[in-house]
C-alpha cells in the first residue's frame, strides 16, 4: 500500500472508486465553490470528509 503523505481528505493510498452526483442551484454551487477556493479547499475533499463524519456519527448512534 502507498504510504505517501497527502494534503487531501482521503488517507494516503486510498483510491477513488465511486462518484456521487448532486443537483443544486447554480448560484448555491458558485457560492460554495468560491468559498472553498478562498480557503484553499476542494469540493470533493470537503464533501468526502462530511460523508465520513456523517457515517461515523450515525454508527455511534446505532451502537448506543
Amino acid at each position: 500500500m502507498n504510504t505517501k503523505k497527502s494534503n487531501c481528505g482521503r488517507p494516503a493510498g486510498r483510491r477513488k472508486t465511486a462518484k456521487i452526483e448532486i443537483s443544486i442551484e447554480p448560484n448555491v454551487k458558485e457560492k460554495f465553490m468560491t468559498l472553498l477556493r478562498s480557503e484553499g479547499k476542494t469540493a470533493s475533499v470537503e464533501i468526502g470528509l462530511w460523508i465520513r463524519e456523517y457515517i461515523k456519527n450515525n454508527k455511534l448512534k446505532e451502537e448506543e
